[in-house]
This record gives structure tokens, sequence and C-alpha cells, in this order.
């Protein structure tokens, strides 16, 4: 019960209004069986007494009063659902805004273990049980539970004895009710993870499209799904033929006490007339009978959703619980907003018991370009990475102005780090939106300025739209240079004191790749970091390290590692033998 604390939390500003709405079920439960007991008195009243006189006077009286009652009681029931609906639609748009403010505080290690199914699934998928349970299935189990007491208020006033083996018999339909909860709860887990599964298969499927286009596995994926999906259906399947086995007793109960009423009242009224049972109260036993039927049945239905919101509950709780290993920490000194000094002391990283960075020394200062070469693991981007904090060192201090950055707001750090990858990602936006991402009141004359210095501009002219061109998630539509230029642009137009370029020019050609080069080394007054496999990306660079196996095994200018006989060498003299660029295989 104390995760369902989290979620009630969330009805805040509509609280009062739901608790208000739910306590008007039960009022408004009382008022849809005072129908029945009116025609109940129409029949003994008005039908069986001939002779009465004002008969019709009585009549009109009972009518009126019920058409108003069922009136009024259909429009309070608008009006209740209506309040109740629109909270937990406000509750669950709270519960989706903190899921997802909490999903960006997260570290990478967490989306490491948690696959984006899995995420998706909690956040549409689980947050609409919890809508739909407190906006529907809470307002039907108030009313159920409080038209059952009702109505047997109502029997005990006409047949004490009638009504209390009748309720003898809500025992047995409970008892079959829990039993189809135990049997049934262990399935519902198991078919929601199953469905998360196979969310995280075709989420996975479509961001790898390229990829199986490009070997020309569409079948073998569409058979992939297939069997997910058939799993997924055999479980459902599975599910719903455990949960009629088990219901059909209530259901068999159910039918056997509305036979059993109707003869019990029957015998009542022919041979014991001094019972009390008269036509108009076996007509409201009758009647009644169908609606403790038609609330034992329902409640049984409500259990399953009890279970699936239990789950729900569970998951979202749980996500929203979650603590990140690396948290913002309020900067102890400010920093102006800009970075002059960079300092690995001694750092050490260990992933998963494997050693990432080993012992790592060295500083960057304003204004100077430093470049980070190695073969392909030795550690690069683990390098880049610690200094946005996506990773925490595992001993030795990673400091930003002497400050180290662990004692730092992760907002205000990253805010001052510019960074342009391989792997680029562009929003489903303009162009003009993607490059002004960081700051979106950006002028237009400024975005194409920034566009031409990442060499982006001539292209992105060329188009019919021009910056107002829509590009496709991930900037499909565009070749892979074209998607890097425009990344660098973003970067770029960050106006940030650190810009990070990791291998960032290694999808264009080596002419684009020097004009990109020469606009950089126009950007004064900055620290910029650039990880290359190209000797023509480093070569003008202050400070070149080489990595290797986590360690730094070569620090210096071109100068003074080209002929150093070391790492660097070795692609210097591949770069000088004609290839293309210097292709780092390890």
């Amino acid at each position: 019960m104390k995760r369902y604390g989290f979620v009630l939390s969330n009805f805040k500003g509509r609280k009062l209004r739901y608790i208000i709405s739910l306590a008007m079920v039960a009022v408004n439960a009382l008022l849809s069986l005072l129908p029945t007991v009116l025609i109940g008195k129409i029949v003994d009243e008005v039908l069986y007494k001939l002779g009465t006189p004002n008969r019709e006077a009585t009549l009109w009286k009972l009518v009126i009063t019920l058409v108003s009652i069922t009136l009024f009681s259909s429009l309070l029931r608008a009006i209740i659902q209506t309040i109740i609906r629109e909270s937990s639609e406000h509750a669950a748009n709270n519960i989706r805004s903190k899921l997802y403010e909490k999903l960006q505080t997260l570290d990478v290690a967490f989306f490491a273990h948690n696959t984006s199914g899995e995420l998706i699934s909690q956040m549409t998928t689980d947050i609409n049980v919890i809508r739909d349970f407190f906006g529907a299935h809470v307002y039907i189990l108030i009313s159920d539970i409080f038209s059952l007491i009702f109505t047997f208020v109502i029997l005990f006033g006409h047949s004490a004895l009638v009504s209390g083996i009748l309720l003898a018999f809500i025992p047995l339909i409970v008892v079959f009710t829990i039993i189809l909860h135990n049997k049934t709860k262990f399935l519902h887990r198991r078919l929601r993870d199953k469905f998360s599964d196979m969310n995280a298969y075709v989420n996975e499927n479509l961001g790898a499209y390229r990829v199986v286009k490009a070997f020309a596995k569409e079948n073998y994926e569409i058979s992939k799904l297939k069997n997910e999906s058939t799993e997924y259906r055999d479980m459902a399947v599975s599910n719903a033929k455990t949960r009629l086995i088990f219901s059909l007793p209530i259901h068999v109960l159910a039918e056997f006490i509305r036979v059993f009423v109707l003869i019990a009242c029957g015998v009542l009224i022919i041979a014991f007339p001094q019972s009390g049972i008269t036509v108009g109260g076996l007509t409201v036993f009758n009647t009644m009978v169908f609606n403790i039927i038609d609330r034992v049945r329902q409640l049984s239905v409500i259990i399953s959703h009890i279970q699936n919101v239990n789950v729900s509950v569970n998951k979202v709780t749980s996500l929203y619980e979650t603590i990140p290993d690396i948290e913002s920490t309020p900067n102890i000194e400010s920093n102006h907003g800009k970075i002059w000094k960079i300092e690995f002391r001694d750092v050490t990283l260990i992933i998963d018991n494997q050693m990432v960075l080993d012992h790592v020394s060295f500083t960057i200062r304003e204004g100077q370009t430093v470049a980070i070469m190695g073969p392909t693991g030795a550690g690069k981007t683990m390098l880049i990475s610690m200094l946005l904090r996506l990773y925490d060192p595992s001993c030795g201090q990673v400091l930003v102005n002497n400050v180290d950055i662990r004692d730092m707001d992760l907002n205000k750090l990253r805010q001052m780090i510019a960074l342009s990858t391989q792997d680029v990602f562009l929003f489903s936006d303009t162009i003009e939106g993607n490059i002004a991402y960081s700051n979106p009141d950006i002028p237009i004359e400024e975005v194409k300025h920034y566009a031409e210095s990442a060499q982006a501009a001539e292209f992105i002219e060329k188009l019919v739209d021009g910056y107002n061109t829509v590009i496709g998630e991930r900037g499909v539509g565009l070749s892979g240079g074209q998607r890097q230029r425009i990344a660098l642009a973003r970067a770029v137009a960050k106006k940030s004191s650190l810009i990070i370029l990791d291998d960032t020019t290694s999808a264009v050609d080596m002419e684009t790749e020097s004009l990109i080069l020469s606009e950089l080394r126009k950007i004064k007054n900055k620290i910029k970091v650039i990880v290359a496999q190209r000797i023509t990306s480093v070569v003008d660079a202050d400070k070149i390290l080489v990595i290797e196996k986590g360690r730094i095994t070569e620090e210096g200018t071109h100068d003074e590692l080209v002929n150093a006989g070391g790492y660097y060498t070795s692609i210097y003299n591949i770069s000088q033998q004609g290839s293309e660029e210097a292709v780092i295989n390890g």
C-alpha cells in the first residue's frame, strides 16, 4: 500500500473533488436501488389492491418519484464519472511527467541494464493501467460494494430468512474469487513481462532497420516477431483459460442462487402468507438477486484489474524511486559558465570488473586544442564520457577549474560542454531546429553562420525547403557526412567553452575535413578536444594524447611524436604510404 501513496500524491489539485466523488458513488449506489423498491410498491399497492381508493393517484405519485430518482441518479452518475475520469487523467499526466523527469536524471549504467521497450511500456501501458483503474475500476469497485450492502439491507426488510440464506452463499463466492486471484496473479505478471519483451524487440528492430535491409533479413525479422507475438498470444490464451476454469464455479453458484430465491420466495408466498413476502417483494427479490449476481461477477473481474494495477504500480514506483549512481551536487564554486582548465589526476575507471582507464593523468588549458588517438577499444570515448560525468572515476579525480566535477552541478557542467560524436542523432525536426537545439531562439542568420562553419550550408541551401527542411528521425534522408556536419554545427552553436569532437569528421572527405578544421582553428579562447583516427585531423593540435589499453602511452605535439617510434609513428607511416586515412585496427 505504501507504493500507492506515490500514485495518490499525484492527484494533488484534484484530490478533494476525487474523494468527494468517490463518497457520492455510495450515495448513488443507494439511489440506483430505489427504483426497484418503488416498482415493488407499485405491484403491491396498485396492481394487487384493485379495490383500494386513490390507486391512480398512488400510481402517479410512485411513477413520478421513480422517474425523478432515475433521472437524478443518472445525472449524478454522469457528474461523478466525469470528475473521477478527469482526476485520474490529471494524476496520469503528473505521473508521466515525473517519470520522464526521473529518466532525465538517470545515468548511463541504468540505461545499460534496462531495455527501451521496458521503459516505454512503463511510460505508456503501465500509466494507462493506473489511469483506467483509478478512473473507472475504483468507481465500479465502490459502487459494487455499497450496492451489495444496500441490497441486503433492503432484502432483510422484506424477508430476514431468505436474505440470511442468500447471504450465506456470499462467502463461497468470495472463496472462489480468492482462489481465482491466487491462480492468476503469477500469470498476469508473466504476461506483462512478455509484453515488455515484445515491445523491446519491436523498438530495437525499428532502430536497426538500415542493417535489416542491408542484409535482406526482413523475412527473418518478421519470423522472429511472429514467434514473439505467438508466445504472447499463447500466454494470453492460457491466462484466459485459467480464469475461465476458476471463474466457472462462481457463475454456476450465481445461477443456483437465482433459482433458489425464486423457489424460496414462491413457497413463502403460497404456503406461508404470514411470512410477509408479497408479490411486490418477490419482484424486488428477483431484481435484487440479478443485481447481486452481476455485482459479484463484476467484482471478480475487478480482481484481475487489481492484479494488473498492482504490477503497474510496482513498476512505475520502482522507476520513480530509482537512485542514480551519479547525482548532481550544488556547485561549491562559481565558474561563470566558462572552463579554463581541465585536469585528469591519476584517474582509474573500472566497469563490470574490467579496467577501462588505468591511472590516466593530463592537463588541458584554455585555448588549447588537444587530440586523442588510439586503437579501437583503448578507452578514448570513455575518457570523453568522464568529462561529461557519464561515469565517475573508480579512483582519482577529474577536475574542472580545479574543482572535482563530483562537487559540481551536473547541468552547469554539461552546459559548458558541446559534444559532436560519430554516432549522430538528429531529431525529427527542421534542420534549423536541430542546429539551434541548445538555444531555439538563435536568429536564423546565426544558424546559417554555424552551418557555414561546419561546411553544411552548401548542401542545406540546395534542399527544396532549405533550413526549414524537416528531416526524419536520426537524420533519415541525409548522408552520413551531411548528418555529421549538421551535428557539428549544432555543437558549435552551443557557444560553450569546451568543444568535444568525437571522430566527427570520419564520414566526410578530406577536403571537407580540412575546411572544417580550418574553421575550428578560428575559434579562440576555447578548449577543443578532438578524438580522431586521421593524422590530418590532429596534426595541428597543441597536444596529442595516445591511449592504449586504458593508459596514456604517448603525449606531445605532432613533431614530437612523429619519430618517437610508437603508435603515432606507425599510424603516420601508414598515412604516408598512400592510405587515405589511418585505419586503426588495434
